[in-house]
């Protein structure tokens, strides 16, 4: 189907620049349940790296790259939505800073500012895309992917 072929183009195109000096290729997935082993193989994609979900800090940052623009009213705090929003992905942020802002806009089309209210109706509709269990399974693929001692045929 339509995977084998994108995967084989991909190794293909791979294949074909390893001979240049001073190139780095980078792929990310979050599927990596279904990548072929093919592309793991020595010269292909050497390293793995796991990158969790941010953590409060790192959320917390993107809540105010979010909302750098935005007019936040006094009883708005960063730090506790983002205590709150464990397995956001930076894009849910980006959607929950969003939907505050509109529903802001439906609360009052002439408001100026965005409520933590607004931010409380916006945690109603949009929620982690990340479950813990997508974070187990992440680590578990992970390890198998790393492991010398298991075949990557396991995978799946």
């Amino acid at each position: 189907g339509v995977t084998n072929r994108v995967a084989s183009q991909l190794l293909a195109e791979i294949d074909g620049i390893e001979e240049l000096n001073d190139m780095v290729v980078i792929g990310a997935t979050n599927r990596p349940d279904l990548l072929d082993p093919a592309l793991l193989r020595p010269g292909r994609f050497d390293r793995l790296v796991l990158i969790p979900p941010p953590d409060e800090k790192a959320r917390a940052e993107i809540f105010y790259i979010y909302t750098r623009k935005m007019p936040l009213a006094d009883d708005v705090n960063i730090e506790v939505l983002a205590s709150r929003c464990e397995g956001f992905s930076g894009a849910d942020i980006e959607s929950l800073c969003r939907e505050a802002a509109l529903a802001a806009l439906r609360r009052d089309k002439d408001t100026e500012k965005v409520y933590r209210r607004d931010f409380e109706e916006a945690l109603l509709s949009v929620k982690p895309s990340i479950s813990p269990q997508m974070m187990r399974e992440y680590e578990r693929v992970g390890d198998i992917l790393r492991s010398s001692e298991k075949p990557l045929m396991m995978i799946g």
